[in-house]
């Protein structure tokens, strides 16, 4: 049977030259190439071009060459040593044998095809006369090309983790590193199968699927034992090869070969106790988040021993911070105290990683404690964590204050991780930005404490509305808390709930039918407002525990700020 002629003029640039790539290559087609054997050996990748006519070529070798011949050196030996010629070529490594037939030898003897057969070795018989030079000289300038590009690719993949490593981004910043230049999401995993970060996953569960795919896996070896495997995904269902998105299995290896080590020295650093400035700021903020409070001469010296020394005018603003990894939340909190040229006291307490930021009483200082930390955080490759800022008090009574505004951050972290948020689209978990405020859950903090009179508030003004939403599978009470959290902007609110104008305008109009008054009526604004605010949380809440106190922070104080 005669082999198919390779006619493909199709040529992948920018991958790993392979056998195959070199037969579809112009330069190749024009020698009408045929093959005679090894068809399952067109994919070994082609390291170098190189012609001889020497029958002892093979020692010359050293593995990956696309050999050109004319059969000279093998046109005067019997059968066996044209054997032993292929047997060698293949023992050694060479990617493909090529022989120019019509000159030395009128066709390609059979001992040969036959030898290369058994080895799946791939043998080609070049029909038309191109010179070796012309052949050797494309197909190396193409190698040469070939292997700079991975040479800037590795150098590429060498300075994010060095980047990562220098601002301290932890293991999800490193991962985040390298997968923005793979293409690919990275899940590290320990060795007792916990999730330990990730990138490139919205969710844990998004994590898990990656873990479970039975995609490419690299361990991470720590003081000489398997700590745990990164787990890399697939690429996007649509990237675009033409734009260089894609990334082949030689380069992901690279990469990966710089990584891990990376994340090896990132989890041994870890592990190493913490400096004796970080222990002071931990007991400090332990003590203020859920023991006695200290005396406020005793905090500030603590504070200060610990590195944390607030001006006289500024004002603290409290940071709590949830993340399966504390070493990223706490580089996102540094990264956003260099920002606002303010200083931090951060540490890790319980699951918790708290801040305590001093700044400039200039502005709005949670509007910038809160853009400086999503800025942060967006540098860091966006980790997998969430963060609430609570309110601003001044330097004067540190340990109330201070206490105080760490209760706000904790108790705001609790709540908007159990409740739909007050804005839909705003902070709820998986949005654009883990960052919240204690402003932007205020009602649903006093509420938490109201006990039954905020129920009889609810079932008194929100009845109509409810009853219908029961009857309709309809959401008025959520359009009418939005609407009234959006300045009663029908259009702000279209936009919020993710539907149209016309949808809205009928929405808000039924509900003022059913309540019987505008939803702007000065006299009803405040009790509609609290009472929608009331109803989304017991939604949310668990059987029993509406109204409770079941999920503050222990030791949080209740709500009041010092000095009221």
């Amino acid at each position: 049977m005669t082999a198919p002629t390779i006619t493909d003029t199709a040529y992948g640039a920018g991958m790993v030259l392979s056998v195959r790539d070199a037969l579809h290559h112009p330069v190749v087609v024009d020698a009408q190439p045929e093959l005679l054997s090894g068809g399952e050996g067109l994919g070994a990748p082609v390291r170098w071009v190189h012609s001889s006519e020497i029958y002892e070529i093979g020692p010359l070798l050293r593995g990956g060459e696309l050999l050109l011949t004319t059969g000279l050196g093998v046109a005067t030996v019997d059968a066996g040593a044209r054997r032993h010629y292929v047997r060698d070529l293949a023992d050694r490594g060479v990617a493909a044998l090529a022989v120019e037939v019509g000159r030395s030898l009128p066709q390609v003897p059979p001992e040969m095809a036959d030898e290369a057969a058994r080895r799946g070795f791939p043998l080609v018989a070049l029909r038309e006369v191109v010179p070796f030079t012309r052949i050797s000289e494309t197909l190396n300038t193409v190698i040469i090309g070939d292997a700079t590009l991975r040479l800037r690719f590795a150098e590429r993949v060498t300075a994010a983790v060095e980047g990562a490593q220098v601002e301290e981004r932890g293991l999800s910043g490193l991962l985040s590193a390298v997968g923005d230049l793979v293409h690919r999401p990275l899940v590290l995993v320990s060795a007792a199968g916990a999730l330990v970060a990730a990138a490139g996953t919205a969710t844990d569960r998004e994590a898990w699927r990656v873990v479970e795919g039975g995609g490419h896996r690299a361990p991470v070896v720590v003081r000489g034992r398997e700590w745990g495997v990164v787990a890399v995904g697939a690429p996007p269902a649509d990237e675009d090869p033409g734009v260089g998105g894609v990334v082949d299995e030689e380069d992901l290896v690279t990469a990966l070969r710089r990584l891990v080590p990376a994340l090896a020295v990132e989890v041994m650093r870890a592990q190493r106790a913490p400096s004796r400035s970080d222990q002071l700021a931990e007991g400090l903020l332990a003590e203020l988040a859920d023991g006695s409070p200290p005396a406020d001469t005793d905090v500030l010296v603590r504070a200060g021993a610990a590195g944390f020394h607030p001006g006289g005018g500024d004002v603290v603003v409290a940071v709590a911070v949830e993340a399966p990894e504390s070493r990223a939340a706490s580089a996102v909190l540094d990264s956003a105290a260099r920002s606002t040229g303010g200083v931090l006291l951060r540490g890790r307490v319980g699951a918790e990683v708290l801040g305590l930021f001093a700044l400039a009483d200039d502005g709005d200082p949670v509007r910038v404690v809160a853009a400086a930390v999503e800025r942060a955080w967006q540098r860091a490759g966006r980790p997998p964590l969430r963060v609430a800022v609570g309110e601003p008090v001044r330097t004067g009574r540190p340990a109330v204050g201070w206490r105080w505004s760490l209760g706000r951050a904790r108790a705001t972290l609790a709540v908007a991780g159990t409740t739909p948020a007050p804005v839909p689209g705003t902070t709820a978990p998986g949005t654009a930005t883990p960052v919240t405020t204690s402003r932007v859950w205020v009602l649903d903090l006093l509420l938490r404490d109201a006990g039954p009179a905020v129920h009889d508030l609810t079932a008194a003004v929100l009845d109509p509305l409810q009853r219908w939403d029961e009857r309709h599978g309809s959401d008025l009470v959520r359009t009418v808390e939005t609407h009234l959290r959006l300045g009663c902007s029908p259009g702000r609110t279209a936009a919020a709930l993710r539907i149209g104008r016309q949808t809205t305008y009928q929405r808000l109009r039924r509900a003022e039918e059913l309540l019987g008054h505008p939803l702007d009526d000065p006299d009803a604004h405040a009790a509609l407002l609290v009472a929608a605010a009331a109803a989304r949380s017991a939604a949310a809440a668990p059987a029993g525990l509406s109204g409770s106190r079941a999920d503050r922070p222990a030791g949080s104080p209740a709500g009041r700020p010092p000095g009221a």
